[in-house]
């Protein structure tokens, strides 16, 4: 189960990192130092706040393993973690149609999404 969580991270951040990478392509602005703040701040994200909560994740996902022949796919979030999960994606809908410029929407994208992709590793090693 830590390894289906593992790989839904990992592609949620490839997701969000190749739909920054093509708004960087049609954005002649900002490309170079917006893409290394974003990946800069996915990596602090990943190390200090998502590993955190992989590692809660992977604790949960084992506790309900010896009591439960098989776990549902969706147990390796909490319940209350798929009220923000919502969250996010309706807002990233409601940036998409802001008049928020590309690039730095690029770059918040970039951010989260090179941040669930590293911490996505930690799964794997759980």
């Amino acid at each position: 189960m830590t390894t289906t969580a593992g790989v839904v991270w990992v592609m949620v951040g490839l997701f969000l990192c190749a739909r920054a990478i093509g708004w960087f392509a049609q954005s002649p602005h900002y490309v170079i130092p917006l893409t290394i703040a974003a990946l800069a701040i996915g990596w602090i994200k990943a190390r200090f706040i998502f590993s955190r909560l992989v590692r809660r994740n992977i604790r949960r996902i084992k506790e309900l393993s010896p009591q439960k022949e098989k776990i549902c796919v969706f147990a390796f979030q909490a319940m209350q973690s798929y009220l923000i999960i919502i969250s996010m994606i309706a807002l990233g809908i409601v940036l998409r149609f802001s008049p928020i410029p590309r690039e730095y929407l690029a770059a918040i994208y970039l951010a989260i999404g090179s941040a669930l992709f590293f911490a996505g590793f930690g799964y794997f090693a759980g």
